[in-house]
């Protein structure tokens, strides 16, 4: 089982990887806005309060006519070049027409300082759409658009740095992703036809701390990897949707693997299969045990990191069945010897010195 990988589409969506075209209104860029297009010599604006509604539909809405889709004309036809509103000095605004509809380059800004911008075609957004921080310059919105209608939104705090991102279908969010001082925290998207949602925490300096991926319906936890502040993996879990079982994998400061878990779902996550754990020193096993649904089922066992055995027990539906448990040192010398009801009650215990003789009894 491995982690599952979701959508980067959010990632991409930084500052310096945007063009977000003019930021300062100048004596070029308007004659850029000024070039003839389609016509043989420059198109002079014309003052937005001169352009007027006509070739209108009506259409009855509520017992009412109303106009739609009306051309913008100018002087009783419809209108193509540059139509602007203000004084460049102060608010200023200015939009390319072709045939009485928005096409082309769309801007407003305040004095020097640019506000918007945004590109139509035959009347409908199309493209990017940028909206700025007033002072900084920064992008403060960007939106991209098909057919007018929107396809992705990012939203970026004064300094530039994006905050969100969200992907849209048919005027709907398939994808979202909200970001902490620029880096993704939370991801909602769809992947095999449910929603999911990954969540990232980070460590101060700004590396990942964890990555844990749920499916949203019943918050169930598909995958997740945590790790150590000096990027060493600490954690790995993985859930397999076919069994209905999950691993959990964890691991020293070292890097040697600590722990090898297995999980079953009755209906909450509990222990199902065979657990280790491992030495730190050397790797070697600790512990190894079984379970059926968070019961203890079948042999457990306890080693010294030299590999040899401490203790060994039997387990049936949770209770320990051996009458005799003995518990050995590093050397294979026995040091402990207890005496069981066969259902897990402790009668007596015998403690043994170096030399295997008996320096301790303990009756219960």
């Amino acid at each position: 089982m491995e982690l599952i990988n979701s959508s980067e589409a959010g990632r991409n969506w930084s500052w310096d990887k945007m063009k977000p075209g003019v930021k300062l209104i100048s004596t070029a860029f308007l004659a850029f806005l000024l070039l003839p297009g389609c016509h043989n010599a420059p198109q002079l604006p014309v003052d937005e309060q001169e352009l007027t509604s006509i070739d209108c539909s009506k259409q009855q809405v509520y017992g009412i006519w109303v106009e739609t889709d009306c051309l913008t004309g100018y002087r009783g036809k419809p209108f193509s070049g540059i139509a602007t509103r203000g004084e460049p000095a102060r608010y200023f605004s200015a939009n390319q027409y072709l045939e009485g509809k928005r096409h082309g380059f769309s801007f407003s800004a305040e004095g020097s300082r640019i506000l918007s911008h945004s590109w139509y075609r035959q009347g409908i957004r199309e493209g990017e759409h940028l909206d700025y921080h007033g002072q900084s310059q920064r992008p403060k919105r960007q939106a991209i658009y098909k057919n007018g209608e929107e396809q992705a939104v990012a939203l970026f705090d004064e300094t530039g740095i994006i905050e969100s991102y969200r992907r849209l279908e048919g005027g709907k969010t398939v994808e979202s992703i909200t970001y902490e001082q620029g880096r993704p925290w939370t991801h909602l998207f769809f992947q095999d036809g449910e929603q999911r949602e990954r969540l990232r925490h980070y460590f101060p300096d700004g590396s990942l701390a964890s990555d844990a991926l749920f499916r949203k319906q019943d918050l169930k936890r598909l995958s997740e990897i945590t790790f150590y502040a000096s990027g060493k993996v600490k954690t790995r879990y993985a859930y397999d949707r076919e069994s209905n079982l999950a691993s959990l994998q964890t691991y020293w400061p070292n890097g040697r693997r600590q722990s090898q878990q297995q999980y079953g779902f009755d209906p909450l996550i509990v222990r199902h299969g065979e657990q280790r754990s491992f030495c730190q020193a050397n790797g070697a096993l600790e512990e190894l045990g079984h379970y059926e649904m968070g019961v203890e089922q079948g042999r457990f066992e306890s080693y010294h990191c030299n590999g040899q055995l401490m203790t060994a027990k039997e387990f049936r539906q949770g209770v320990m069945v051996d009458t005799e448990v003995k518990t050995f040192d590093e050397s294979g010398n026995l040091i402990k010897r207890e005496r069981f009801d066969g259902q897990g009650k402790l009668l007596e215990a015998f403690y043994f010195n170096a030399a295997g003789q008996q320096i301790y009894h303990e009756r219960l």
